[in-house]
């Protein structure tokens, strides 16, 4: 949803002088940025702003029940246009809570990730690409239910949406979608594993599949996925891993990664990932990627700077593209 930077802006600034006269006020705002410069060292050199986030949420002190979220993204991609991308209301009750408004999904361990502590500069393709909503705007609209125990091991969450995204709105939606995913972390010393998976079910509306289909088709009909994951935690070392795949009435998508980051200190990391992604039809996204990188940490995540080399075969050469990003939170 597309709405005038101008106009959030304001609204934002108001808001913050507002809440520096008025302490009591039971909201909070953040804030970053990732500016971004690319390169091939040969043909293609880029600049650009990755992400300007901002997000407007309430404080634990709002509500016992309620509590609610807005979230809008300025893109070089979206043309110098902010977008809005999460707006939802939760309630909750003892170990049970209800959102329903316009968010992402639960499925998949990356996607919810911040994107602020990945250690590589984008998510792996597979996750990019199967989730429900991958290349249809990320989010949907509708509800889901989510519990967990008392220590917060088990998660358990269900959902109905649209099915169609967010990056238009149909008053006519002959589509829907259901989803689940369930995860439990163990605890293992000084380092956790999380093991989980989740599935979709999608009654598919003329849906313009990017990367799964070819862009002139339009799907309808059943639309069912799945993915399985791992996420192992450390003071020195993270692992994780996810296999997804995506299973429609003309074939089947798939793809895994595995990323692994070596803390070597406070202030510096490297990683590395692997993905492989499989569609439907024959491309050069259907071949393996490696990245590996750098990250320095000036003041923890909030001001760092990265450094992301990702290798994959396009059009029967080697293809490089090197990263150098930096993160800085406003707020």
């Amino acid at each position: 949803m597309k709405i005038n930077g101008l106009v959030l802006l304001l609204l934002i600034c108001t808001f913050r002088v507002n809440a520096q006269k008025t302490s009591d006020i039971p909201v909070e705002w953040h804030s970053y940025t990732q500016l971004r410069a690319a390169s091939n060292f040969d043909d293609y050199t880029n600049f650009s702003v990755r992400r300007l986030k901002f997000w407007i949420k309430s404080k634990p002190e709002f509500s016992k029940h309620w509590s609610f979220k807005a979230q809008a993204i300025f893109m070089s991609l979206q043309k110098e246009k902010f977008f809005l991308q999460d707006i939802f209301v939760d309630y909750r009750w003892g170990n049970s809570s209800i959102r329903f408004g316009q968010f992402i999904p639960k499925f998949s361990v990356q996607r919810f990730q911040p994107d602020y502590l990945i250690p590589s500069v984008e998510r792996s393709r597979p996750v990019m690409f199967l989730i429900p909503d991958g290349t249809l705007g990320v989010r949907d609209i509708g509800a889901q239910y989510n519990l967990h125990d008392n220590k917060k091991r088990l998660e358990f969450n269900a959902g109905i949406f649209n099915g169609y995204g967010i990056k238009y709105y149909r008053f006519d939606n002959q589509g829907i979608m259901l989803t689940h995913n369930l995860s439990y972390t163990f605890a293992l010393n000084k380092s956790k594993l999380r093991l989980g998976y989740s599935v979709m079910y999608r009654k598919a509306d003329e849906l313009q599949l990017l990367r799964i289909l070819p862009d002139t088709v339009l799907y309808s009909g059943d639309e069912y996925h799945w993915n399985v994951y791992a996420l192992f935690t450390s003071k020195v070392f993270n692992f994780q891993a996810e296999y997804f795949q995506a299973n429609l009435s003309n074939g089947i998508a798939e793809g895994y990664y595995g990323l692994a980051t070596i803390k070597l200190n406070p202030k510096n990391q490297i990683f590395l990932t692997y993905d492989l992604y499989e569609s439907i039809y024959a491309s050069d996204l259907n071949k393996p990627q490696v990245n590996i990188g750098y990250n320095y940490l000036m003041d923890d995540y909030k001001m760092m700077l990265t450094l992301d080399t990702g290798f994959r075969e396009v059009g029967g050469k080697l293809s490089n593209i090197t990263v150098l990003q930096f993160q800085l939170f406003i707020h």
